[in-house]
């Protein structure tokens, strides 16, 4: 059974910042019980694997966390984490990810 629009997260990536071999963010989680923050980092390679550039990093990290929270994400989603650790959770993602962005 699906989930209910109004039970999905939102994600909001909220900074970015440039770091040796990728990126970091602060991406915010809103559910109906309140916000969360996390540190959510994406190396170039990754970036590159899933979106072949042509997406912007953030997106790529939005989309991360989406597919990670609408596929039964680890409860509760560590304070910080690499967008490769998805791979551990949800095998697929690989492949379904990059026909979604």
């Amino acid at each position: 059974m699906l989930p209910k629009a109004h039970d999905i997260p939102r994600v909001e990536v909220q900074t970015e910042e440039e770091r040796p071999g990728g990126w970091s963010y602060l991406v915010i989680i809103h559910r109906t019980e309140g916000a969360q923050e996390h540190t959510v980092t994406l190396s170039w390679r990754d970036h590159d694997y899933w979106c072949g550039g042509a997406s912007a990093p953030s997106r790529v990290v939005q989309a991360v966390i989406e597919y990670v929270l609408r596929n039964d994400a680890p409860a509760p989603l560590p304070l910080k984490f690499d967008a490769a650790k998805a791979r551990r959770w949800l095998p697929r993602i690989d492949q379904e990810l990059r026909a979604a962005i």
